[in-house]
């Protein structure tokens, strides 16, 4: 039944990415062109055709509505002739008719529901949102990160199916070229804002939490085979690759393993070099100085150990064991080291500490032929295992024993081999010209010295087990770093251009983040629940599984299938509630929302000047 409506402003009908809009505008008249024209800036998105044509049912905006309340009460339907019809709502009418059950959709959505809890109220999603709102980029964004962690690869040529099955931020078709355009939006400016954002909202987080936050720095290469990026240079490349490269920077806060830095830089720069080039982003972008910075051996020289200090930055770094610093003070620690009573359960190695005094120069320019030097506390915490010096000495006494047997035989011996020879062997020649070859106990006991042994430096951690334990976190997000690029497909860049390089590379940055912090939430939640029958390294086992479940979508809602079994318990041991119909018709309306806005802004952006027709 027809009922008596509100005298609505005449509007325009409008095709937008899928929907077709309803605008509200102003007319003024020209008078040297004896027509009148649409105001400039007068277009307003009011509502949105629900069935993605331009007829049948009319969802209006809030702000529409909050003008003419009575809309609230109707239901608004527009015909083939453009009028708009009205009729009482009736709640109970809200049912699924043959209509929707045929033209409803179906979408796997158990994946993409965990991964919007995983990020929901993070840092990560908040800085992208502030950053990348506009047009809903951010959506986006995170659409096509998710599609990067469930399916097998990088190449972008595949999304526009997946998006046609998935439920995502962004449910709406992305072309290739819509891709390559949004790679080209996402500029070095906007990366470093949303870097700025990251941090500072990551203190602000971090200000409830009376943990000391330790934050792992690791770099990857990532291999191209593109003749035109300006930073792809051949350099130390981690993957074995005789190709070019660009290298990436992430810093991650391993509790959490939501990301706190990034950057791109150029290939032919080494890992040791970069720490100059963070510490002085430390500054600019105050990254959180509250945070210890957890590096391996590619990031420990003295001179960034001068570089921390001259910058009052905490770090914990594993140093090479071949430093000479660390060899005299192995010595000095050997029998205390070597002590039963300094061995630790918990980590499975003997362990001891020193605090010295390390010496650095001024960071400052001066006119004097020598800077001059300051002087701070640092702990040096040194380890050892057994077991990796035995496997270090059997692989080497095989080795000495194989070449001398084939040194007896007149075999030939291949480099490596012949290396062995002439550094752990000693040739004697007898009187009578035969040659016999005994061990040199000098060299070999000088190279097994420092087997098994591991230093770790810190001018903040000063207890040995902490700072183990720390350091090997440090590695479990190495590992999922390196994982991630393997199953997303971050061995190769696939891009041609600088135009679409930084967007690219910070799309797979976004899903390496989400992966790590997919990553943690699975090990905490093993952690808590030991009966949970999950395999560690099953991350693309559990989105498969998850993958399982269906959204099912109408014009008015959706709804989930049943979560039952053993998704039940990995619901709860992840806790993240089940889909559910409630929040399922949230996300369908935000998601509308989002489309008559991004209708709104793609208009005015294309200022389309040609008159249109408006609604009779």
């Amino acid at each position: 039944m027809l009922v008596q409506a509100p005298d609505l402003p005449r509007m325009l009908c409008m095709k937008g990415t899928k929907y077709y809009g309803l605008y509200t505008y102003k007319n003024a008249w020209d008078a040297e062109k004896k027509r009148s024209y649409r105001v400039k800036g007068s277009t307003k998105c009011v509502g949105i055709m629900v069935s993605g044509d331009k007829t049948g049912k009319i969802k209006w905006s809030d702000e529409f509505l909050s003008e003419y309340p009575a809309l609230e009460s109707l239901i608004s339907q527009r015909d083939e002739k453009g009028n708009i019809t009205f009729s009482p709502l009736d709640e109970e009418t809200q049912t699924i008719t043959v209509k929707d059950a045929l033209s409803a959709q179906r979408y796997h959505a158990g994946a993409t529901w965990v991964l919007d809890h995983i990020i929901a109220d993070t840092p990560l999603v908040k800085a992208l949102n502030r950053t990348f709102g506009k047009y809903n980029l951010n959506k986006k964004i995170l659409s096509l990160s998710y599609f990067l962690n469930l399916s097998e690869g990088n190449a972008m040529t595949r999304y526009e199916n997946f998006a046609a099955t998935h439920r995502l931020p962004w449910q709406h078709t992305l072309t290739s070229s819509a891709i390559t355009r949004i790679f080209q939006n996402i500029s070095s400016e906007q990366i470093d804002r949303f870097v700025a954002k990251l941090n500072l909202l990551s203190i602000d987080e971090s200000k409830q939490d009376c943990r000391t936050k330790y934050w792992a720095l690791d770099s990857t290469s990532i291999s191209t085979y593109s003749t035109n990026l300006s930073k792809s240079s051949y350099g130390h490349n981690k993957d074995g690759d005789n190709l070019p490269q660009v290298n990436v920077l992430m810093v991650v806060d391993q509790q959490t393993g939501e990301p706190v830095y990034y950057r791109t830089y150029n290939g032919n720069v080494p890992d040791i070099v970069t720490v100059k080039h963070l510490l002085q982003e430390h500054a600019r972008i105050r990254l959180d100085s509250n945070a210890v910075f957890v590096a391996d051996k590619g990031y420990g020289s003295v001179a960034n150990i001068h570089r921390f200090y001259q910058n009052k930055t905490s770090f914990l770094i594993n140093l090479k064991t071949s430093f000479s610093i660390c060899r005299n003070i192995f010595d000095e620690a050997r029998l205390d080291l070597f002590d039963p009573l300094n061995f630790n359960e918990d980590i499975n190695n003997s362990c001891t500490s020193r605090e010295i005094t390390w010496s650095y120069p001024v960071n400052f320019k001066t006119d004097c032929k020598r800077a001059p030097r300051l002087k701070e506390k640092m702990y040096m915490h040194i380890y050892y295992d057994r077991e990796i010096f035995n496997a270090h000495q059997r692989t080497i006494t095989t080795n000495i024993s194989k070449v001398a047997k084939m040194l007896q035989k007149g075999e030939t011996l291949s480099p490596a081999l012949k290396h062995i020879k002439d550094t752990f062997l000693i040739e004697s020649v007898s009187s009578d010209g035969s040659i016999t070859y005994s061990t040199n106990r000098k060299a070999l006991d000088d190279y097994l010295k420092m087997k098994g042994v591991r230093i770790l430096v810190s001018n903040e951690v000063k207890d040995p087990i902490e700072a183990y334990k720390a350091y090997f976190d440090r590695n479990e997000v190495e590992y999922a770093f390196r994982l991630f690029k393997q199953r997303l497909g971050f061995n190769r860049m696939r891009v041609s251009s600088n135009d679409s390089l930084e967007g690219k590379a910070f799309i797979q940055f976004i899903a390496t983040s989400i992966a790590i912090m997919l990553r943690k939430r699975i090990a905490n939640a093993l952690k808590d629940n030991p009966k949970l029958k999950l395999a560690y390294d099953s991350e693309p086992v559990v989105l498969d599984k998850l993958d399982s479940i269906i959204e099912t979508r109408f014009s008015f809602g959706s709804y989930y299938s049943e979560v039952v079994g053993g998704l039940k318990e990995l619901f709860k041991a992840l806790g993240i509630p089940e889909p559910s119909e409630e929040l399922a018709q949230e996300a369908y309306e935000a998601d509308t929302e989002a489309e008559e806005k991004d209708l709104f802004e793609e208009e005015l952006e294309q200022e389309i000047q040609t008159p249109y027709q408006a609604l009779e």
